[in-house]
């Protein structure tokens, strides 16, 4: 038991290298690139998207199980940058998606708090894309914080839900259930209806809108990649 504890934290030590997080980073990035080129991807829902592009910022919401292949649902000229925690497993992703083109923002929520939120509101100011998951970093497992509330309410942005599921996966036994996925697949993204958050709602009313709705095209694409 010993010995398994210390081979955990010997791996914890050699992650937090950065030469090695670079390296893991960039396997990382080949893998999904192999996954993404080698699959079958069908993309519901993102018409809904054309007529905000121009007109408001947008914030795109998907658990934390689906984050890695997030980035290659949009499929559109505005920029597409990601919401990362600043901890060793954010950084991990952020150098594995940063060889995808995908640029990051480290911050984390806390409760009703975001950090970075300064710096998320110039990115949708410029009308690129912030992408935020809503349950992370750490859980619980598909339960929205009020910290993706607080942005949208300082942001007016609209929120577009993502979710996607394919026919070949793994769940991997995290906290997350975080989807591994495999090569040569069905792949099916569906995007759910936008959502402009009422104030004059209780809290957990809006929370409540989101995680139906992200449930349910959970669920569709789920349905959809069999």
């Amino acid at each position: 038991m010993n010995f398994n504890l210390n081979q955990k934290n010997m791996l914890k030590r050699i992650l937090q290298k950065d030469l090695i997080q670079h390296i893991v980073g960039w396997l990382i990035s080949v893998y999904i690139k192999f996954c993404y080129h080698s699959s079958l991807w069908y993309v519901k829902g993102d018409d809904k998207i054309h007529q905000y592009l121009s007109k408001k910022k947008i914030l795109v919401l998907f658990w934390h199980n689906k984050l890695l292949m997030a980035p290659f649902c949009w499929k559109f000229n505005n920029e597409f940058k990601m919401l990362i925690s600043s901890h060793r497993d954010g950084k991990l992703i952020s150098n594995a998606v940063s060889h995808l083109g995908i640029k990051t923002i480290f911050g984390s929520s806390n409760k009703g708090k975001i950090s970075s939120t300064k710096e998320i509101l110039s990115e949708l100011n410029d009308f690129n894309v912030v992408g935020i998951t809503p349950d992370g970093p750490k859980g619980p497992k598909e339960k929205i914080k009020e910290g993706a509330i607080t942005i949208q309410k300082k942001t007016k942005a609209v929120i577009f839900p993502l979710s996607y599921s394919a026919r070949f996966k793994l769940k991997l036994n995290s906290w997350d259930n975080f989807f591994f996925i495999f090569p040569f697949n069905k792949i099916v993204a569906v995007w759910g209806n936008p959502i402009e958050f009422n104030f004059k709602k209780p809290l957990s009313e809006n929370l409540l809108i989101v995680e139906k709705e992200l449930m349910r095209i959970s669920k569709l694409s789920e349905n959809l990649s069999k």
